[in-house]
């Protein structure tokens, strides 16, 4: 991977842009890590690391995670990032776009929005326990000797099979919990991500989102607390903030222009809106 200078989003190396997939033991990885990747950062794709020993911390979307060995950890294509204590772990770090995956394997589809990518509905850690730590492993293991081989023109498709069995395996894992019962619900809570992520350029009033979806106020309302125990609108106000930081962070626009870009009328109320919910004014956060 490779960081872009003027963006300071990660993208794939040029010689494996095309693939779509890599897999590099941390061992390597680390050492690519200059002061600047210790900054957060966006990718562009998705991300898994496969911790084998050691433990440290990961920080994702400016909350931090600690992980230890036997463990994975998720981070979804458009996520700032951020590695924070690293250098003791070992194991691998898996790369891929969605494209990799390819179009026609519904399974992966969303994958965003799905376990174990959507950071609103499960974390983005996983423990694997005793019992099934050593497949996990072995078929990491396995990934890496495949992507090792030369060159083949059946190369590319072995690695796609391997990595939707390793993401099967990951989703046989999925947390049982109750308030996931009610399977339209939570369909309707991801469309409402999905509109929030296609439309908060154009409203973040709540009203506008329930025209868009065909749902009541009061039914959306109920939907956003099953899942998040946020109302409607604190959960919209939840994903302004964050995208508010990650613009702030990328130093790409000037505040008046975020302030526009996250549909605020006037910068004045996007200043006292963040200041609200940070307790700093968008420039000194940047300056942080």
């Amino acid at each position: 991977m490779e960081e872009s200078k003027n963006t300071e989003v990660l993208s794939f190396k040029k010689n494996v842009e095309n693939v779509g997939f890599e897999i590099i033991r941390l061992s390597e990885f680390y050492s690519r890590i200059d002061k600047n990747r210790q900054r957060a950062h966006i990718i562009n794709f998705y991300a898994v690391l496969c911790i084998t020993e050691g433990n440290g911390v990961h920080e994702i979307n400016f909350e931090s995670y600690p992980y230890d060995r036997d463990s994975l950890l998720f981070i979804n294509k458009g996520q700032h990032h951020k590695w924070v204590d690293y250098e003791n772990t070992k194991g691998y770090i898996i790369v891929f776009t969605e494209t990799f995956l390819a179009n026609n394997q519904l399974k992966f589809r969303d994958l965003s929005y799905s376990f174990p990518y959507n950071i609103y509905l499960y974390k983005p850690y996983l423990k694997l326990n005793a019992k099934i730590a050593p497949s996990f492993l072995n078929l990491i293991d396995f990934l890496y000797a495949e992507y090792q081989l030369p060159e083949s023109e059946e190369k590319d498709e072995i690695l796609q099979c391997l990595l939707r069995t390793f993401l099967l395996k990951i989703k046989s894992e999925k947390p049982v919990d109750e308030q996931y019962s009610n399977v339209l619900q939570k369909e309707l809570f991801i469309r409402f991500q999905k509109m929030i992520d296609q439309r908060l350029h154009q409203s973040r009033n709540v009203n506008d989102y329930c025209n868009w979806l065909s749902v009541s106020y009061k039914k959306l309302n109920e939907c956003c607390k099953a899942f998040t125990t946020k109302t409607a609108k604190n959960f919209v106000d939840s994903i302004l903030l964050l995208k508010a930081k990650q613009l702030l962070v990328e130093n790409k626009n000037s505040i008046s222009q975020i302030a526009y870009l996250l549909s605020f009328e006037e910068p004045t109320n996007f200043a006292k809106f963040f200041k609200k919910h940070t307790h700093y004014t968008p420039k000194e956060f940047r300056e942080l």
